[in-house]
């Protein structure tokens, strides 16, 4: 024996209300639980870095002001990267200096910046999980050939 229920209209608006609503909280449920297992996914490494200062720190000296394409050290801070601050060369001249001291500039070589990709760790939005990525960044110059029409 089936038994029929009959529902008044305003019962049937109310039961899909009360339906419609747990719906969207059960997908904002899910939704909101595949958000933080990604989030979690991406920052489960822990990193160590030594605090050692070891000789391949201290540079060369003042080689970018020796070499016959001379160059200034510019620094790049981001406080949401590792390491915070990146040092970039910046050719000082379009030409590279004569190698005899008191002649003219070498208008026939021109001073262009060497790179070389950095790997860098950046957060997003002040969190201690990091995405690691490289970064191009010129790290001196040097003289090459001018390039000219004639071939």
């Amino acid at each position: 024996m089936v038994e029929i229920v009959a529902f008044s209209k305003t019962q049937d608006c109310n039961l899909l209300v009360i339906l419609y609503i747990q719906v969207c909280c059960s997908a904002l449920w899910v939704a909101h639980s595949e958000v933080e297992t990604e989030s979690a996914a991406e920052c489960d490494a822990t990193l160590t870095f030594s605090s050692e200062i070891t000789s391949l720190t201290e540079g060369n000296g003042d080689i970018h002001s020796r070499s016959l394409s001379p160059w200034n050290w510019t620094p790049n801070t981001d406080r949401n990267r590792i390491p915070r601050t990146l040092w970039e060369a910046e050719c000082s001249t379009s030409f590279c200096s004569s190698p005899i001291p008191g002649q003219k500039d070498q208008h026939n070589l021109n001073s262009v910046p060497v790179y070389q990709d950095i790997l860098v760790l950046t957060s997003h939005n002040g969190r201690r999980c990091y995405k690691a990525s490289f970064r191009s960044v010129a790290v001196g110059c040097t003289c090459v050939r001018a390039e000219t029409d004639q071939k």
